[in-house]
């Protein structure tokens, strides 16, 4: 697992609050029952983030595995989440463009640099 992956794997199980942590794991099923047992949950948070991204570097979790972890986290605490939704495409037959292609790209890359602000 290469480096962006695993700090992609630290950030999103620091998110996660200790109390939510096993039931948040189940629930993506990346790791089996046995594998989070070996964990000890009772340590500090730091060190319980580096065993389990240790597991997931054995299992060669990937970037895809990171991201579905992300996703069950947003589905636990979507009352948390601001969700931004672009509509990109015409009916057949429409001549009109539902959007401007440029305020789009200024949109997006305002909300993208504010996500990856937020992220460091």
């Amino acid at each position: 697992m290469d480096e962006t992956v695993a700090e992609f794997f630290k950030r999103t199980i620091l998110k996660i609050p200790m109390t939510e942590m096993m039931t948040i794991l189940k629930a993506w099923g990346f790791l089996s029952e046995n594998q989070l047992q070996t964990v000890n949950f009772r340590q500090r948070k730091e060190s319980l983030v580096q065993d389990l991204v240790l597991l997931c570097e054995k299992k060669r979790a990937s970037l895809n595995d990171a991201a579905i972890l992300d996703i069950v986290y947003t589905q636990f605490h979507r009352h948390q989440k601001v969700w931004d939704v672009f509509r990109m495409s015409r009916e057949p037959g429409e001549d009109i463009d539902l959007f401007d292609m440029e305020q789009f790209k200024r949109s997006f890359k305002k909300i993208l640099q504010r996500a990856l602000k937020n992220f460091n």
